[in-house]
């Protein structure tokens, strides 16, 4: 699916759709990158997507496969881009994949540059959850909610400290919400999942039975692939936060 249009002109933060959002479509109607658009700027934080997204991503494909050359040049071309993007560091930079967020943040950093390096000291690397929960929620009215939504905490979430922020947003959707007392590692691991599905499978196993042991209207996350990793866990359609945050909100 196409990227939303939007413009820089009074944008409040610069938006990065991650690549899992871009090629691995969620379930429903409104794709992700839409639904983190519409939100923001029923918030009045609108974003900007810079047209020269494509072509760029957070390296951390090719850190976690040991690619070193290829982890080398692009995670120097995404500071670069993101110090463009974000006129030097002035605007944040906001991430829709938890696991992006992370790889941009931090560890790209081993493998800039010098001067590039210097660039990325410039820059604000915010995670879409954490955007919502601080900037957009107390801006928003809530509308709608469902009875009750479970929660998958990512791992790069558990390393940024972004489980408060899931929780909030996700209770601001919801009536109930519950984190499984044996959530942990998916083992997806971006790819991993699909190549060996034994991994996954095991690691997700006490989790899922405790998933499956009773029926939630809504099985929410923050990382495309780590929700597909759910989904085949749990039989469950796992989904953004940030789309029940938008339909929460929706005039």
């Amino acid at each position: 699916r196409r990227l939303p249009r939007t413009t820089r002109v009074g944008a409040a933060a610069v938006y990065y759709p991650a690549c899992v959002n871009r090629i691995f479509a969620g379930p429903g109607d409104v794709p992700l990158a839409q639904a983190v658009v519409a939100v923001s700027a029923r918030a009045g934080r609108p974003v900007w997507i810079p047209d020269d997204v494509a072509g760029t991503c957070c390296a951390t494909i090719w850190h976690s496969k040991g690619y070193e050359a290829g982890n080398r040049v692009m995670a120097n071309r995404v500071v670069e881009a993101a110090w463009g993007w974000t006129a030097g560091g002035a605007l944040p930079l906001v991430v829709d994949a938890s696991s992006c967020a992370l790889g941009i943040a931090h560890e790209v950093v081993p493998y800039l540059t010098a001067d590039n390096r210097a660039l990325h000291e410039e820059l604000t690397v915010v995670d879409s959850v954490v955007w919502a929960a601080e900037e957009l929620l107390p801006r928003l009215t809530v509308r709608r909610t469902v009875g009750s939504a479970v929660l998958h905490p990512t791992c790069s979430m558990r390393h940024l400290g972004d489980e408060p922020q899931l929780r909030a947003v996700a209770e601001a959707c919801a009536d109930e919400v519950v984190v499984p007392d044996d959530a942990g590692c998916c083992a997806f691991a971006g790819d991993r999942g699909m190549l060996h599905p034994e991994l996954s499978e095991s690691a997700t196993r006490a989790e899922a039975a405790e998933v499956a042991s009773r029926a939630y209207d809504a099985y929410l996350s923050a990382n495309r692939m780590c929700e597909v990793g759910m989904e085949q866990a749990t039989g469950r359609a796992y989904r953004s936060v940030l789309l029940d945050l938008e339909r929460a909100t929706r005039p």
